[in-house]
């Protein structure tokens, strides 16, 4: 368990970011391409990905075990584009990269020996290690990167939604299925015990496209505050087919209408295009889904905009 402790400063020092963080979607999507989970999800990016690794991909894998701690001066907070992400982890002070390295060496049993050589302050091999990043990006990431931004959009909009009708209170009580807020403290289901005091420094939200499961932190509690956490409805194209449980559940036509709204908040002209029906019958599902408590519609002018619920998120996380 992770346990996030507030003060009253903190909270309204609770931020949204702005877009999707490249260098925390570069770090995530390489556990995408190595565990299992959420395959009705990544199932095709991860097919196409793996043929499109580059041969540093190896030497950057070497660095990200599949599970458990990563070092955090892989995902700068506060990296606007991948370019910028890399050079501020260039820039990153030895100390912070052989403090990173030391603890890696701790948590996991084998540590690939340029990564030690970095630890020792080897510049060639952080160059090598900073090209690896850049290559997997363009050759993995950057095909996708308009899909995630868009995806990542689309859950900004419900963030900033709650924080506008009901402050942090509202925002940190809905943010995810696998956290809990009861102030001051927000738990969240975490592999180890663990405990970030934010001591006024506040805390930033950042939704992340190929996240999946339980949200993560730094284990470094002096970093910038940051809570990272799965979307949910990651799909990448809105023509992405549903998975068979929740094809089974809804049946296939409606469960591709909802991970079409999941994907982005859409009118029902939008969403008939998106998903290949008819305008009547996109309205009918939506209906539906909306009765059913998976979706909300709310008039603008002569169109009704979908957007998924928390309900809906759940049922598409469970599927």
């Amino acid at each position: 368990m992770l346990k996030i402790l507030f003060t009253a400063a903190d909270l309204t020092k609770v931020t949204v970011a702005e877009d999707a963080n490249p260098m925390w979607e570069l770090l995530l999507s390489t556990y995408r391409l190595r565990r299992p989970e959420g395959e009705p999800i990544f199932g095709r990016w991860r097919r196409a990905s793996r043929a499109a690794v580059p041969d540093s991909g190896e030497m950057l894998m070497s660095a990200i075990p599949p599970y458990g701690y990563c070092p955090d001066f892989l995902t700068p907070s506060e990296a606007r584009t991948v370019g910028e992400g890399i050079s501020t982890m260039v820039e990153a002070p030895h100390e912070k990269l052989a403090g990173d390295i030391a603890e890696l060496a701790v948590q996991s049993r084998r540590i690939p020996p340029w990564l030690r050589r970095i630890g020792d302050g080897e510049p060639r091999e952080l160059r090598r290690l900073a090209t690896a990043l850049h290559d997997y990006f363009q050759r993995c990431i950057a095909p996708s990167w308009p899909a995630v931004q868009r995806t990542v959009a689309s859950e900004r909009r419900r963030m900033q939604s709650a924080l506008d009708r009901g402050g942090p209170q509202l925002l940190l009580s809905t943010l995810h299925p696998d956290v809990t807020w009861q102030p001051p403290v927000l738990h969240v289901r975490f592999p180890v015990a663990q405990e970030l005091h934010l001591g006024g420094r506040g805390l930033r939200l950042l939704p992340s496209f190929f996240a999946h499961g339980m949200p993560t932190t730094y284990k470094d509690p002096a970093l910038p505050p940051v809570l990272v956490y799965s979307i949910g409805h990651a799909r990448l194209g809105s023509d992405a087919e549903p998975g068979p449980s929740l094809a089974a559940l809804l049946g296939h036509t409606r469960a591709r209408v909802l991970m079409t709204i999941a994907i982005t908040t859409c009118n029902t002209s939008s969403l008939a295009e998106m998903t290949a029906i008819s305008i009547a019958t996109a309205s009918q599902h939506a209906s539906v889904l909306r009765a059913s408590g998976l979706i909300t519609s709310t008039r603008c002018g002569k169109s009704q905009i979908h957007e998924i619920t928390p309900l809906g998120l759940a049922v598409i996380r469970a599927s």
